[in-house]
C-alpha cells in the first residue's frame, strides 16, 4: 500500500500543471522569479494537494493516471474483484484502467478499495452529522475554479491588510459588476479563517437580500470543501432563523441579514453581545448601504473592543460602476466609514504580472477597467438596444411622471411607485415590449425581463402565457419552492423556458450562465440598481458566460420627464 501523492511523480510535469490549473500555474511564473523552473514536481504536487486534497479524487482522468502508476497485478485483482461480465474478462491493461477510473466515485466498495491502495486512511465518504444551526445546502457536483490574476491580486491585498495586526482595520473592495466579487471574498475569508484565525471566533457576512445571503452561503461551502481545514460551523442567520445557543462561543461564519441584524441589536441583546464578541472580522455586501446612520450605528457597536474583546476588522464590498475603479460617486462617501482604504483592480500591475515587467513597461495598460475585462473575455461585450414606442399620456399621468423623484442617499434618486405604475400601464409601452419578447423568444435568446412592479410582471407573464411563449415569473410572494422550480425552468437548457420576468428578486444573487439578453422595461436613476439588474448578463465566456450580451433598455425621456437616467453611467460597456 503506497500513497497516492508518492505516485504523482510519475506523472509529467505537464499533467502536474493541468490538474493544478493552467491559470494558477500562469499567474505563479510570473510571480516566482524563476519562472517555470521553480515549478517542481515536488512543488505542483504540494500545490496540488494544498488546494485541492483528496477531492482531486473525484476527477476520473486523475484516477487514470493513479492507476496507472500501481503495478500490474494490483489492476489486475482489482478487475478481478470489482469489475463484472466482459470488464472482468478483459485483458488489455489500457482498457482495464479505463473501466476502473470510470466507475462511480463515492461511498462504494471499489471507491473505498481504492482510497486503501492510495493510502487514504479516512473514509471520506462518511456522512457527518450536521451540527450547523441551518440545514447543509452543499452540492457536491459544483464545478470549482481557481482565482484568476486580479482576483488573486485583490485576495493578497486585503489579506496583508487583515494580517497587519493594526486595531480594527478597515478597508472597501472596489471589483466590476460581473468580475467575481463574491467567490473572491470567500477564497479570502477560507484562507484568514484557516492560517490567521485558526478556526477561532466569528466571520459575520452582511448583506440585504436572502438571495445574497444564500448565494453567499453556497459560494463559502463550495471554496471550503475544496480549500477549507476540516469541520466549520456556517449559520444562516436571516428571515426567521434564530441562533438560540448564546452561552458557547460562536466559531465559523455566520450570514446574517441586513434587517435581522438590526432586529437582533434591537430585540435580542444576548444574541447580539454574542456576535460583538466573538466577531473577528465583518464583511459588508453591497457596501453601499453600509453608511446609513441606522446601519452604521449598528455596525460601530459590533467593530467597538471594550477590555478583554480580540480585535476584529471591517471589509466592505462594492461593485459601483464608471470609467474606472479608481473614482465614483459613492465611492468617496464610502471611503471614510472603510478607513479611507479603497481595494481596487490595477491594470498595471496586472500586466507585470502577466507579460512579465520588460514587456510591460514597453505596453500601454488599458486604464478602462470595463474594457479592460471585456478584452480578456471577463466580461460580456454589451450591445445596447433603446426601445421606442408613442408616448401618449394623460395630463393626470404627466403630473404623476413629473414629480418629484425618491431620494435613495448618496445623491441616488429613485422613482416613485406611482410613477412607475404609471409607466407600466401604458399601453404603448406594453405593446413594445411584448414585440421585442416574442421577437427574442422566436429567436432563442435566453432573456431576464425586469418588470416595473409586481403586477407588471404579472401582467407580462400572464399575456404571454396566453399567446403560448413559455415564461417562468418570479416575485417576493412567491412559495420558496415555485420560486426555485422558476428559476430552475429557466436554467434547464432541455426546457424550453426561455424567457424569465421578475421584480426586485433577481437583481442580485441570481446567477444564470444562459442568459442572453437583459430587458430592463423598469426605468430607474439609481446607478447601483441599474448595476446590479445589468449584471446579471454580464459574465463573459471565461466566467461561464457568452462573448456578448443584449442590453434592451426603453427609451422614456419625456420632455416632462426629462432626467438622465443611470444608462449613461455605463457607456463604457457598450460595443460601438
Amino acid at each position: 500500500m503506497g500513497n497516492y501523492l508518492d505516485d504523482m511523480y510519475g506523472f509529467s510535469h505537464t499533467e502536474l500543471k493541468d490538474y493544478l490549473g493552467k491559470n494558477v500555474v500562469n499567474t505563479l511564473i510570473e510571480w516566482t522569479p524563476k519562472g517555470d523552473t521553480a515549478l517542481t514536481k515536488q512543488r505542483l504536487i504540494k500545490m496540488i494537494d494544498s488546494v485541492y486534497g483528496t477531492n482531486i479524487l473525484k476527477n476520473s482522468s486523475f484516477r487514470k493516471d493513479l492507476l496507472l502508476q500501481m503495478k500490474e497485478t494490483q489492476i489486475y485483482e482489482i478487475r478481478d474483484e470489482y469489475l463484472k461480465g466482459n470488464e472482468k474478462r478483459e485483458t488489455n491493461l489500457q482498457n482495464i484502467v479505463k473501466y476502473i477510473s470510470s466507475k462511480p466515485w463515492g461511498n462504494n466498495n471499489l471507491s473505498k478499495k481504492l482510497l486503501e491502495l492510495w493510502g487514504v486512511t479516512e473514509n471520506i465518504f462518511e456522512k457527518k452529522e450536521d451540527d450547523s444551526v441551518v440545514e447543509n445546502d452543499i452540492n457536491a457536483e459544483e464545478q470549482f475554479y481557481e482565482l484568476l490574476d486580479y482576483q488573486y491580486y485583490i485576495k493578497q491585498r486585503v489579506l496583508f491588510n487583515l494580517n497587519s495586526d493594526n486595531l480594527q482595520e478597515r478597508m472597501l473592495v472596489h471589483m466590476p459588476t460581473g468580475t467575481g466579487k463574491t467567490k473572491t471574498s470567500m477564497h479570502i475569508i477560507v484562507n484568514y479563517i484557516n492560517f490567521t484565525l485558526k478556526k477561532k471566533g466569528l466571520i459575520i457576512w452582511v448583506a440585504h437580500t436572502s438571495e445574497l445571503l444564500q448565494q453567499a452561503y453556497d459560494t463559502f461551502v463550495n471554496v471550503w470543501n475544496h480549500l477549507g481545514d476540516g469541520c466549520i460551523k456556517a449559520y444562516k442567520l436571516w428571515d426567521k432563523r434564530i441562533i438560540e445557543k448564546t452561552d458557547q462561543p460562536l466559531d465559523g461564519i455566520v450570514f446574517c441579514g441586513l434587517q435581522k441584524l438590526m432586529s437582533i441589536s434591537e430585540n435580542d441583546s444576548k444574541l447580539f453581545e454574542r456576535l460583538k464578541l466573538d466577531c473577528r472580522l465583518l464583511v459588508f455586501d453591497e457596501a453601499h448601504k453600509a453608511s446609513a446612520n441606522i446601519t452604521q450605528k449598528v455596525i460601530e457597536s459590533i467593530l467597538r473592543m471594550p477590555e478583554g474583546y480580540e480585535n476584529r476588522a471591517l471589509l466592505g464590498l462594492t461593485a459601483t460602476p464608471g470609467r474606472t475603479t479608481e473614482e465614483s460617486y459613492d465611492n468617496n462617501l464610502l471611503t471614510n466609514m472603510f478607513g479611507n482604504k479603497l481595494i481596487s483592480i490595477d491594470s498595471d500591475v496586472l500586466n507585470q504580472i502577466n507579460m512579465g515587467k520588460l514587456r510591460a513597461l514597453n505596453t500601454d495598460a488599458e486604464k478602462n477597467i470595463i474594457k479592460y475585462f471585456q478584452k480578456r473575455r471577463i466580461l460580456a461585450k454589451m450591445n445596447s438596444e433603446r426601445l421606442d414606442y408613442k408616448k401618449e399620456f394623460s395630463e393626470h399621468d404627466l403630473k404623476i411622471l413629473s414629480s418629484e423623484l425618491k431620494d435613495l442617499g448618496f445623491n441616488d434618486k429613485e422613482y416613485t411607485e406611482k410613477q412607475l405604475q404609471v409607466l407600466a400601464q401604458n399601453k404603448n409601452r406594453n405593446f413594445a415590449i411584448m414585440k421585442k419578447i416574442r421577437q427574442l423568444y422566436s429567436e432563442g435568446v435566453p432573456t431576464i425581463v425586469f418588470a416595473c412592479s409586481v403586477e407588471h410582471a404579472q401582467m407580462l407573464s400572464a399575456m404571454l402565457t396566453l399567446e403560448e411563449i413559455p415564461n417562468s415569473l418570479v416575485v417576493g410572494s412567491m412559495n420558496p419552492i415555485d420560486r426555485k422550480k422558476a428559476i430552475n425552468d429557466f436554467k434547464d437548457r432541455d426546457n424550453d423556458v426561455n424567457i424569465i420576468i421578475n421584480y426586485e428578486v433577481l437583481t442580485t444573487g441570481f446567477d444564470s450562465k444562459n442568459i442572453r439578453c437583459v430587458f430592463i422595461t423598469r426605468p430607474t436613476k439609481s446607478v447601483v440598481l441599474y448595476s446590479q439588474m445589468l449584471g446579471r448578463g454580464l459574465r463573459g465566456p471565461l466566467m461561464g458566460g457568452n462573448e456578448e450580451c443584449l442590453l434592451v433598455d426603453i427609451e422614456d425621456n419625456l420632455k416632462s420627464f426629462d432626467n438622465e437616467t443611470a444608462f449613461s453611467h455605463f457607456n463604457d460597456y457598450w460595443i460601438r
